[in-house]
């Protein structure tokens, strides 16, 4: 145990990039996932017509697609697409787009649960007073949306991190790509593997602890 110890601290600054990396990627992932979700949210509401349903099916196949399917071939897909398109963008880019994208599904089912969790009389009164769609959504509505679902929300973000290391097949050098190059190095597998789980099980043990104490203010 000591010897894999000592095998694994001279390489502690590479450990701590590929914190930043995975953190990096996950942080804007997520960020763009809220859009993402928060846009599909807004569009999923709205008048019984025609055209609304039609974009509404084309939102619930969009959902149950990234739901439904792995997250790496949604990578793959993402990443052989842009190709396709001509659009030469870095692995890292890719990986980022194709995280917020997956995430982004879910993120729409967390902000849907939390729009029927508010109370219709303030959505009511706030048309009965002649505020316009936009400000109802903006000051009434999304406000309340993020507050009720702000646990589902972290949450997601854990996921986003827990598939994060899936990202090393486009070779981002996340902590998963980290601990690959380095077992290529020394021959010595299980020290780094050990090493990169016991970090990420720290790191979502903090953001599992902010989830309880977001659920804790809730019931208080």
């Amino acid at each position: 145990m000591k010897e894999a110890f000592n095998l694994v601290i001279p390489y502690y600054p590479l450990f701590l990039k590929g914190i930043g990396y995975t953190l990096e990627v996950s942080v804007l992932a997520i960020l763009l996932a809220v859009c993402i979700g928060t846009i599909l949210t807004v569009l999923r509401m709205g008048k019984n017509s025609l055209p609304h349903r039609i974009l509404q099916n084309i939102i619930a196949i969009y959902i149950s697609f990234v739901r439904g399917t792995p997250i790496l071939v949604q990578i793959y897909i993402i990443f052989q697409a842009f190709s396709v398109l001509g659009l030469n963008l870095s692995a890292f880019t890719s990986g980022v787009i194709a995280l917020s994208l997956n995430s982004g599904g879910f993120m729409a089912e967390i902000l849907r649960g939390g729009f029927s969790a508010i109370p219709k009389g303030h959505i009511e009164a706030a048309k009965a007073i002649g505020m316009p769609s936009h400000k109802i959504w903006t000051r009434i509505i999304l406000p309340q949306v993020f507050r009720i679902a702000a646990p589902q929300l972290t949450s997601e973000f854990i996921n986003v991190i827990k598939v994060s290391p899936m990202l090393s097949v486009l070779a981002v050098v996340e902590l998963t790509r980290t601990a690959e190059r380095l077992v290529k190095v020394t021959g010595e597998a299980i020290p780094f593997y050990i090493t990169i789980a016991i970090i990420y099980f720290i790191i979502c043990c903090l953001l599992e602890e902010l989830v309880k104490w977001q659920e804790h203010r809730r019931t208080v």
